[in-house]
Formats: structure tokens, sequence, C-alpha cells
């Protein structure tokens, strides 16, 4: 899979680069980087931010060609061994199913102000990796 580069996301803050893409009969994966890294802090009881910085969510959601949809089933990330990036995967299940040829994949990203969606489309089947 080529990757994706250089989507603006978050009013234009960061750049969101797709690493990659991976599905087994458990679940379908989104590998990504972002740049610069996000905060890594969350508000604390008050509501404030170690950084002054705005904890960002994301989440994943998917619909395949034929209608079956997939929901978001966790992630991790963190930054990059040189700081540079934020690093992260995000999962959606059940894996594709059999008349599946392809999936639409919908990031979300909340800062707590603005929440936007991308989206990309990838191969399924045995032509996928």
């Amino acid at each position: 899979m080529s990757r994706v580069k250089n989507v603006p996301v978050l009013g234009g803050r960061h750049e969101l680069t797709v690493e990659g893409f991976s599905a087994t009969t458990e679940h379908m994966e989104l590998s990504y980087r972002l740049t610069p890294p996000l905060p890594q802090s969350e508000p604390d009881e008050n509501g404030e931010y170690g950084d002054h910085q705005p904890y960002v969510f994301l989440a994943l959601e998917a619909v395949d060609d034929v209608g079956n949809e997939y929901l978001d089933s966790g992630g991790a990330f963190g930054p990059s061994a040189d700081g540079s990036t934020t690093e992260g995967s995000l999962s959606v299940q059940p894996g594709p199913y059999a008349d599946a040829r392809s999936v639409t994949l919908h990031l979300t990203l909340f800062d707590g102000t603005r929440e936007e969606t991308h989206s990309f489309t990838f191969p399924l089947g045995p032509t996928a990796e």
C-alpha cells in the first residue's frame, strides 16, 4: 500500500500520514503518523492542560462496499523514538466480511473544540496486501 501523505488535520496544525492498513479475520487496523506530535497530557480535574494544548481524541469507524459497518475497537499511540511525530494505530471490528471487496475507514479527530473526519478507502481480499 502506498502511504497517504501530508493530509492537513486539526485545522492545519498537524499533518497526517497513513503508514499502513491491514485486515485479519478478527479486525482491520490503520497505522498512522501525525506531525508535529500530539500533546501528551489529558486535562486535569479543573480542565487545565499541562502544556496548554488540548488533548486529541481519535476514533475509527468503517463501512465496506456492500454496506457492512465496523466499529472502533481501540488503539494505541505515542511519540516516535526521536519525538518528532506521534505514531499510532486504530482498529475496527470485526474483520472484513467475505463478500466485501473494499472498505472505507472514517478517522475522526476531536480536540475539544473542533471535530473533523477524514476518509480512506482500501481494497480487501487476496490482493489487498
